[in-house]
């Protein structure tokens, strides 16, 4: 049986699904712009796909500025 099925019988209800389909693109919006601003992306994935979280997670990181990358031999020889 197909979802759109089981929501036409009632067996699921739409509202899951469309958690469901709003947690995925939204999990891939905040891991593209962690990405693009060096950040955790593990963590974005997982903040943009908690639902009611996942709007701030996605307003969080179009604000938060990028980090620029430190190469591990960079000490302070100053």
């Amino acid at each position: 049986m197909n979802i759109f099925e089981m929501m036409r019988t009632g067996e699921l209800h739409p509202m899951w699904f469309a958690f469901g389909i709003q947690a995925i693109a939204l999990g891939a919006l905040c891991f593209l712009l962690a990405r693009s601003k060096n950040r955790n992306y593990k963590l974005a994935i997982l903040a943009g796909a908690i639902p009611m979280l996942n709007y701030l997670s996605v307003l969080y990181y179009i604000g938060v500025p990028k980090l620029e990358k430190t190469s591990p031999d960079s000490s302070n020889n100053s």
